[in-house]
């Protein structure tokens, strides 16, 4: 219990010093005071913060001291938002500190998660691969590549969502170390930072045009591995596959209009979202019903709701003028997607399941308008509020999976697109007066 209250205090704590570099930084004062000092420059920063996790890490684990080994390493991580937060903030963004804040970060999370994986809390062979995949992103792709090619090595997401990845990661494995009773997934997430520390690589190496493809292509990947699990009867497994297919479908769009992208591209987006959340959760539907006449209606129905909701968009509403940016013509398909595999895994009733499908499909052709999720709602909120949602949200799906209960999934996706419903109708009234 003790490594809990020390987390809860110590992100406390971090959070306050945020969000007094945040005060600051809104006034010209602020800037011009922070600018002018050499310790508060970003790239004295990215130092600073390596200091401190490696004190914190040595206090944890050599001097016994767990509280202030916490405190200093959950310091030292929110110092991680700190630097980028003042180098835009006082445009003080060097190719420099462009390299070394992605070593910064690897000298900061790795020696600790190698100390937990000889205590036994992660797999030791598991950990040193990660160190060879960060070595070689570090230098083989970041010094040597960038030498001899165009190719940009600056962080990308990937990268960066694995750095935050990794530090939940540790203070995770703290509460572990403490013995809680608490559901042990810290085995899907390091695998889930391997694979975002090649994906980070490998993104280096490729022409940036080519990024909206990829992701479309890992969403529709997602997509047809949630409709293999579907038919093999598990339900969670294919629900947790089309919220990750979402999480891609999120950046593609956004990254076709950052570096560009192919002529296939949109098409390819449509193919992908198509499978995902129109093929699906159409399955899911009629699958859930035990393959009742009626189901199939249900469930043919929605994917055509689908079907005709990414023409709509890719014909007609991309090139709507009347549109205001950000706002969709109808419910987006992977908010659709989302209340009906809620309705699947929380409710058993056939009819309920087909009333819901039903009442999507309607959302999903209608004309009623709805905000976007990542353009608009996400903006709306400091990027230490998303990353502390986003790892709330991780931990519950992590122990729903667990726990193996499909109705509360259910519940909780039901949940959060009635907040987004919500949250979407309160913009657009906005909009409007």
């Amino acid at each position: 219990m003790g490594s809990l209250i020390s987390i809860i205090i110590s992100v406390f704590i971090s959070l306050l010093m945020y969000l007094g570099f945040v005060l600051v930084l809104k006034s010209e004062k602020g800037r011009g005071v922070i600018g002018r000092h050499w310790y508060y420059h970003p790239n004295a920063i990215c130092v600073w913060r390596v200091f401190i996790g490696l004190t914190g890490m040595l206090l944890y684990f050599v001097a016994r001291q767990p509280t202030w080994g916490i405190l200093l390493f959950t310091l030292s991580a929110v110092l991680d938002g700190v630097d980028g937060l003042v180098a835009r903030k006082c445009d003080l963004i060097t190719p420099f500190g462009e390299e070394i804040d992605p070593l910064c970060d690897k000298l900061t999370y790795l020696p600790p998660m190698v100390f937990f994986a000889y205590k036994g809390l992660l797999n030791v062979t598991e950990i040193w691969a990660l160190v060879i995949i960060e070595a070689c992103g570090q230098f083989l792709v970041r010094y040597i590549i960038k030498r001899f090619t165009i190719f940009s090595v600056a962080a990308n997401n990937f990268g960066k969502i694995k750095a935050v990845l990794c530090f939940a990661l540790i203070i995770y494995c703290a509460l572990l170390d403490d013995l809680l009773q608490v559901p042990d997934f810290s085995a899907q997430m390091l695998h889930v930072c391997i694979i975002l520390s090649i994906s980070s690589s490998v993104f280096k190496i490729i022409a940036n045009r080519f990024y909206a493809d990829i992701l479309s292509v890992l969403n529709l990947l997602f997509g047809l591995t949630g409709k293999v699990l579907v038919f093999q009867g598990r339900y969670v497994y294919a629900a947790i596959a089309i919220l990750a297919g979402q999480i891609f479908d999120l950046f593609d769009g956004r990254m076709a209009e950052k570096h560009g992208g192919t002529k296939f591209g949109p098409w390819l987006d449509d193919v992908a979202d198509l499978v995902s959340f129109g093929v699906c959760p159409g399955f899911l539907i009629i699958l859930k019903s035990n393959l009742e006449p009626p189901s199939f209606v249900f469930g043919i129905f929605y994917f055509l709701a689908v079907g005709f909701r990414l023409w709509r968009y890719l014909i007609h509403d991309k090139h709507d003028k009347t549109l205001p940016p950000g706002v969709f013509n109808g419910l987006p398909s992977p908010a659709g997607a989302m209340v009906a595999l809620g309705a699947c895994l929380f409710w058993k009733n056939f009819w309920i399941i087909g009333a819901v499908a039903l009442l999507t499909s309607y959302l999903l052709v209608s004309h009623i308008r709805f905000v976007h999720f990542g353009r608009v709602i996400l903006r709306r909120f400091s990027r230490t509020f998303i990353v502390i949602f986003g790892f709330i949200v991780v931990f519950i799906i992590a122990y729903l999976i667990k726990a193996r209960d499909s109705e509360m999934l259910g519940a909780s996706l039901l949940i959060c697109f009635l907040i987004y419903v919500i949250t979407s109708n309160k913009i657009i009234s906005r909009k409007v007066a």
